[in-house]
């Protein structure tokens, strides 16, 4: 009887050894066919966030700097009115930099986690299920690193008129951590800090910039006011 007992043990043992393999191919093969659309469903989240959060976050730098075009560039015009020379306040850019990098982090840090929600639908390989079906959510943790820029572009506007624009650039390195999954995104935005229009005869370049000597901004004018088509 204890014999049979023993064998009895080991059927079953051997049972669930079995099941206890075929659960681990299930969720295997689970794990390999989900992957790709946790992995794309994720990026899309993450990228979503971090635009977002650059935009508010320069909305939010403008409004409470109450940044004008007068603050960050100035005009000198010659007795005739004719425009000699443009000059960059670097100072204030280098300050408008470091505002809108530290507001882009302060925007990701205050919310630790975001939500991945993937219809069940979209797992199946098929596009006859894709969007389809309940929602299955998967949570995420988001960090960031920004990198702001300032940089130009002249373009006519008129007779005697040239428009001049100030633009942010900012470029966004993200980690995120979901089901599964550690992932990284890169993405760039771009944002309209000031402009105006310049009446009067303009030189062919603009060449006098204001330059913090410990600063390496030479390129904010990266064509110096050369007009585009021209």
């Amino acid at each position: 009887m204890a014999k049979n007992f023993k064998k009895s043990v080991l059927t079953a043992l051997r049972a669930w050894l079995c099941l206890l393999l075929i659960l681990f191919l299930i969720l295997g093969f689970s794990y390999y066919k989900m992957l790709p659309v946790i992995k794309r469903y994720a990026e899309s989240v993450a990228e979503t966030v971090m635009l977002n959060s650059a935009n508010q976050a320069v909305i939010n730098v403008l409004e409470n700097q109450s940044i004008s075009y007068d603050e960050i560039a100035r005009l000198s015009r010659a007795q005739d009115g004719t425009v000699q020379s443009l000059e960059i306040d670097v100072n204030k850019i280098n300050n408008f930099k470091s505002r809108i990098s530290n507001e882009i982090s302060n925007i990701i840090a205050n919310k630790e986690e975001f939500k991945v929600k993937i219809p069940l639908g979209s797992f199946f390989d098929t596009p006859y299920t894709s969007g389809i079906g309940p929602k299955v959510p998967f949570n995420m943790q988001l960090t960031t690193t920004a990198f702001v820029d300032f940089t130009h572009q002249f373009k006519a506007a008129g007779i005697n008129q040239t428009l001049h624009l100030i633009h942010v650039k900012i470029m966004i390195k993200g980690s995120f951590v979901t089901a599964w999954y550690t992932g990284g995104i890169i993405t760039e935005t771009t944002a309209i800090a000031a402009q105006t229009v310049i009446v009067g005869a303009t030189p062919d370049a603009f060449t006098n910039v204001i330059e913090d000597i410990n600063d390496n901004t030479a390129g904010l004018i990266n064509d110096y006011g050369a007009l585009a088509g021209e």
